[in-house]
């Protein structure tokens, strides 16, 4: 009679602990189980980002391509209302508006390519500035001062450096590149500061 009812017990003790085992998730699981919820939430967060990035880039593009398609009728109504030292400018920024929609859909993609293709298109310019300031004064002395050249030359060393800096921020930290970023804020900053100084000088 003892041994029975030992036995029972025994049967009901071993039934529990085999229920609960297999009925509820053992610790390990129930830690994996959040782990692979954040893993979920980082990955929908991170898909959500590239898709913002690509419809950004793709928004803006369709923005620089309407401007420019302005501007160019305007031309086309009232030739030269436009320069086109603007119309280039605005053409440029066209062209990289294209190149950061690409960069934007590649997966590979980092924040260092879009910084060198942005010091990339700031150094055409700059070179394409020097050498129609070049020509002009070729075709007809002083037509740009020498004051004027000298400054487009210090604008294409500075955009050469900026070109080599964009290129090396992939060795360096995060930090860097933040700072890197702002600092070309600053320089535009400072870029609209002189020109509404200049306009409001004229006026």
């Amino acid at each position: 009679m003892w041994n029975r009812q030992l036995l029972t017990v025994a049967g009901l003790a071993l039934g529990a602990i085999l229920t609960a085992h297999f009925a509820s998730p053992s610790a390990a699981q129930q830690k994996q189980k959040p782990a692979q919820d954040d893993k979920a939430t980082a990955e929908q967060d991170k898909q959500k980002e590239k898709e913002l990035d690509i419809q950004y880039s793709k928004a803006y593009l369709t923005l620089m391509e309407a401007t420019l398609a302005k501007y160019e009728a305007t031309n086309r109504k009232l030739p030269n209302t436009i320069r086109p030292s603007v119309m280039q400018a605005i053409q440029e920024t066209v062209r990289e508006a294209r190149e950061r929609v690409g960069l934007a859909q590649n997966d590979d993609t980092s924040d260092v390519e879009i910084y060198v293709s942005g010091a990339e298109a700031d150094l055409r310019a700059a070179q394409e500035a020097v050498k129609k300031a070049e020509a002009a004064n070729l075709q007809y002395s002083d037509t740009v001062s020498p004051e004027e050249v000298t400054r487009l030359k210090a604008e294409l060393e500075v955009a050469k450096i900026r070109l080599e800096k964009a290129r090396h921020l992939g060795h360096e930290s995060p930090l860097s590149n933040v700072r890197f970023e702002l600092e070309q804020l600053r320089a535009d900053v400072a870029e609209l500061r002189m020109f509404v100084a200049l306009l409001r000088d004229r006026n």
